[in-house]
């Protein structure tokens, strides 16, 4: 199996994410298309696993979350040096009423500092909606985490979620914030049952995009429903915090993403219909997308994008549907986060508008939460890439976490 070097590997991703979500004109369509011929040429012999028997839950499951249901280490993928690596199938909830299992991949280092070892509860951004676009499918399975190089110097346990599932296949709960957390923090519980490895208490939340969305939901969530999980920090990186405020501020997004949260929202929420809520010029696109991958297999994105510029305007219809404008409101992460909270924002993100952050730093340090606001000139939304500026800061911020040093009251803002 060859493999392609990590960096090119996430700025194929990150191409491929900014070329389905931009707004096309028709004089745009071919050049875009030679772009992603391109990078999807670059992708060749990176490869992706259909789900297999790992997946299915076992006849009897227990009620209790974040359970370990099973565990086997990672065989025929491609890990950095001085890394190890396990996928663990476990118990979740997506709500009071919904029970879902999960997967999730756990990565150590090979030679650990002694002692129990902290904890990254790692969220991702946008794969797709179903189970076959997850990342623990793919031969490259921390594609995405930033500082790996840090992380294993530092010592330190990663725990990616894939998200949850309450049948196979899908939808996880996209961009549906209790969802989500619930996935992360049973994740952090299946974690410690794995007899390799020897974890303490301490447990500091990284996310990006969506994940950005998932890891500040992730500390709201965690006092109530995970308490004995002591989360040393939140960091969430170009979050799709407030995802009303971004649909409304980049067209391109609501074409791109907006029928997954259409399926996603059609199938936890009662009062959500995927055909209510999308509208009727984009329907036919939607319900192609909707079960299109966001990344691998390549030609599934690359069938997205054309898809997105089959209909004119946004996909979702947000004005006229009240009841989906008010569950992407319920699900804004506008409620107190009790532990310390980073949020990472690239001046030159097309994805999520450094505006919309922006805006929900400043209603959210209004409402006394108290927060870091990074900001970095020059970066766009693949701002977790190898090398990046944002490495050092969020490596020495998370050092600061687990070492429980004490930051100060109110908001602050840092320019990088």
């Amino acid at each position: 199996m060859t493999i392609i070097p990590g960096r090119r590997l996430l700025r194929f991703a990150v191409l491929l994410l900014v070329l389905a979500g931009a707004v096309c004109r028709p004089s745009e369509v071919s050049a875009q298309s030679d772009s992603a011929k391109a990078v999807q040429d670059m992708f060749a012999g990176v490869t992706v696993r259909p789900p297999d028997a790992f997946y299915d839950p076992p006849a009897q499951v227990p009620d209790r979350p974040g359970a370990l249901l099973r565990s086997e280490p990672l065989r025929n993928v491609t890990l950095p040096a001085g890394m190890q690596g396990w996928r663990i199938l476990y118990t979740t909830t997506v709500n009071d009423t919904t029970r879902a299992t999960a997967v999730a991949t756990v990565f150590a280092p090979i030679d650990p500092p002694a002692g129990p070892r902290p904890l990254i509860a790692w969220e991702h951004g946008t794969t797709g909606l179903q189970q076959k676009c997850m990342p623990s499918l793919i031969s490259a399975p921390t594609l995405g985490i930033p500082a790996l190089d840090r992380i294993i110097s530092a010592g330190w346990v990663i725990v990616a979620t894939d998200y949850s599932f309450a049948e196979k296949g899908g939808p996880h709960p996209y961009l549906i914030g209790e969802g989500e957390a619930r996935a992360a923090l049973d994740s952090v519980r299946a974690a410690r049952q794995m007899s390799e490895l020897t974890l303490d208490a301490r447990t500091v939340v990284w996310g990006h995009s969506q994940g950005g969305h998932a890891a500040l939901w992730t500390g709201i969530v965690a006092p109530r429903y995970a308490p004995e999980i002591e989360i040393a920090g939140v960091a969430a990186i170009a979050p799709g915090a407030n995802v009303r405020n971004i649909l409304a501020m980049n067209q391109g997004i609501d074409k791109r993403l907006g029928p997954y949260v259409a399926q996603s929202y059609s199938r936890f929420y009662p009062d959500i219909t995927f055909e209510q809520a999308v509208r009727p010029e984009a329907l036919a696109a939607a319900r192609e997308i909707a079960g299109l991958c966001g990344f691998l297999p390549a030609e599934e994105p690359l069938r997205a994008a054309a898809l997105t510029t089959t209909f004119e305007g946004p996909a979702l219809a947000i004005r006229s549907n009240a009841a989906l404008s008010a569950r992407l409101a319920q699900n804004s992460a506008d409620h107190q986060i009790p532990a310390p909270v980073v949020i990472a924002q690239g001046a030159e993100d097309d994805v999520v508008p450094p505006a919309a952050t922006a805006t929900y730093v400043k209603e959210r340090c209004a409402a006394g939460q108290r927060l870091e606001y990074w900001t970095f000139a020059g970066l766009d939304h693949g701002m977790v890439q190898p090398g990046s500026p944002l490495e050092e800061p969020l490596v020495a911020w998370t050092a600061a976490r687990f070492a429980n040093q004490p930051l100060p009251d109110g908001c602050t803002r840092k320019s990088f």
